[in-house]
C-alpha cells in the first residue's frame, strides 16, 4: 500500500495508522480490531480522535470449487476536514477508491507471479521486467 508509512501494533486488536494524504498531509489514526475469523474476515474500525474516521473489512472466499480466494474490500471513511478534504483529495490525484484498486492489483499480481513488473530504466519504450 504505496500510500502507508507504517503501521504499528499497539496489542489487543489496537494499531496505529500513518497515511500520506493529499499535498504532503500526513494522516494518524488508532483502529482497533472488530472482527477476526482467520482465513475469512478481518473488519475494523477508527477510535476516537484519529485524523480520520474509518471502519472496514477484508473478506477471503473461496471460490471455483475451493481452487481460488476472492479477496473483496469494504472501506467507509471521512477524510480530514470533511467532503471538502475528499474534494481536494480527489483533485489532487488522491481518489481513495482507486488507490485500494491500486493495491488490490498489484496484491494480486505478488500473489499469482510473485513479483509486480516494473518500469526497467536500462529499456527504452516503457519495457517491464
Amino acid at each position: 500500500m504505496s500510500h502507508l508509512e507504517s503501521v504499528s501494533q499497539l496489542g489487543d486488536g489496537h494499531s496505529h495508522w500513518v497515511a500520506k494524504g493529499p499535498a504532503g498531509l500526513r494522516v494518524e489514526w488508532n483502529a482497533e480490531l472488530i472482527n477476526l475469523v482467520p482465513n475469512q474476515i478481518i473488519a475494523w474500525r477508527s477510535l476516537p480522535g484519529s485524523d480520520v474516521v474509518t471502519a472496514g473489512s477484508v473478506n477471503f472466499d473461496m471460490v471455483r470449487g475451493g481452487r481460488t480466494t476472492q479477496v473483496s474490500v469494504r472501506l467507509q471513511y471521512s477524510p480530514p476536514v470533511g467532503h471538502v478534504g475528499a474534494l481536494v483529495a480527489g483533485m489532487l490525484g488522491h481518489d481513495p477508491a482507486g488507490m485500494i484498486r491500486e493495491d488490490l492489483r498489484r496484491l494480486k499480481q505478488v500473489l499469482e507471479a510473485g513479483e509486480i513488473p516494473q518500469a526497467d530504466s536500462t529499456t527504452r519504450g516503457g519495457g517491464t521486467r
